[in-house]
């Protein structure tokens, strides 16, 4: 089978690979995106395993490829409120829409749709092309760039390759770039849950010296949200453990009664969560986004949001390498792609590892300034203004994608 050459192939079909080739579809480069997965399905009733909260950054960019107009409105629910207690004291922050001057906080997503939604919205692209159920065979690099071989025998080369193939990378490995996926001693448990009372479009989030558990509004039922509960190993094993009304009454108990009787819909699942920061983001003719550069835990939700920016961010670079007269993947434009992402994102790993490491302190002393900490930020409003505009995903070093008008 006679190979195919190409402009770049994105290996990885994701939410941050599925937006690197939305963005890049109807422009001037021949792209493939590669994904070992099936075609991307729009998920039907209670199919809910995995969600992500993603911020106004994030949803203007699918607004602007034509992926969110795709998204079914029961698989969207915009959240207004953040509410986050230490559950062993008083301290509280809680956000607010309202008092920020803002229509909602972000929008809570099943990240299964929004891969379909942006694969339904490349449909027409004449310059992308997305192949499913295509397994990596082979990366082999050479002078002229890079060879992909495909389990089904087809042959693609192209000068410039991206890495958005998750957390255990081929690209990142076959680039040696070193990248260790380190345990954060957290395991999560994931599933849908029904509330007694309504959720109010509040994203709620109660940390305990285990670990923190959320629960996220879903839409198409206001009852519903999914639960993210990070667990020491040891507790996790306890909880699955758990059958018919006891995992109920121990959710409800550890919610702290916050929404009334929580009870579990479906099955439950358990993922390791783990942290890893790539030290390179890009090597000759390579660039890595999402978890293949970066994993963080998701206490904040921010991961994927992380890994859209650096999408945009990347596209962004190749263009302004085309603007000047360069090949679109110059080494200089990979070197800005780095600078622009790689800091922002290692402050976001801190400041995570950072909270973790906070609310596992036992002692009282830790516990009390923690507890004080918490409340006197809830009434500093600029400081928390300040907070929300990040969160929003309006500070930093945006891609003109992502900004507001």
């Amino acid at each position: 089978m006679a190979t195919e050459s190409v402009d770049l192939v994105i290996i990885g079909g994701g939410m941050a690979g599925g937006l690197l080739a939305a963005i890049l579809a109807g422009g001037p480069l021949r792209v493939q995106l590669v994904d070992a997965a099936p075609v991307p399905q729009m998920p039907q009733g209670l199919a809910r395993p995995r969600v992500s909260a993603l911020t106004e950054a994030s949803q203007r960019m699918l607004v602007r490829t034509g992926a969110w107009a795709k998204l079914p409105p029961e698989r969207v629910q915009s959240y207004t409120r953040m509410q986050v207690w230490d559950g062993d004291g008083t301290g509280e922050v809680v956000f607010d829409a309202v008092e920020a001057g803002v229509p909602s906080l972000g929008w809570i997503v099943e990240n299964d749709a929004v891969v379909a939604a942006l694969h339904q919205a490349l449909a027409t692209a004449t310059n992308v092309r997305w192949h499913c159920d295509a397994r990596v065979t082979r990366l082999q690099r050479s002078a002229a760039g890079w060879q992909i071989a495909l389990a089904d025998g087809r042959e693609l080369a192209a000068p410039m390759l991206v890495g958005a193939d998750g957390a255990r990378s081929s690209v990142r490995e076959n680039a040696g770039i070193p990248g260790t996926l380190r345990p954060t001693g957290h395991l999560a448990i994931v599933g849908t849950v029904a509330m007694e009372r309504p959720h109010g479009r509040c994203a709620r989030q109660r940390f305990m010296d285990t670990g923190p558990l959320a629960l996220l509004p879903l839409g198409g039922d206001r009852h519903h949200c999914s639960l993210v509960w990070s667990c020491l190993p040891a507790e996790a094993e306890r909880l699955m453990a758990l059958e018919g009304d006891a995992f109920d009454v121990a959710l409800t108990q550890a919610s702290q009664g916050c929404c009334g009787a929580l009870r579990l819909l479906g099955k439950r699942g358990l993922f390791p969560i783990n942290e890893l920061h790539a030290s390179e983001y890009v090597s000759d003719g390579v660039a890595l986004i999402g978890d293949a550069a970066h994993v963080v835990h998701p206490l904040a939700g921010q991961g994927i949001n992380m890994g859209m920016l650096d999408a945009a961010v990347l596209a962004e670079e190749f263009e302004r390498a085309s603007t000047r007269g360069l090949p679109f993947y110059h080494q200089s434009a990979l070197a800005r792609y780095q600078r622009r992402r790689r800091g922002h994102n290692a402050l976001m790993l801190n400041v995570l590892h950072g909270f973790k490491v906070l609310f596992e302190q036992p002692s009282l002393e830790v516990r009390l300034m923690r507890n004080l900490g918490m409340n006197l930020f809830n009434r500093a409003a600029p400081v928390k203004r300040m907070l929300t505009r990040h969160a929003l995903g309006r500070s930093g070093d945006l891609p003109a994608l992502a900004r507001r008008n």
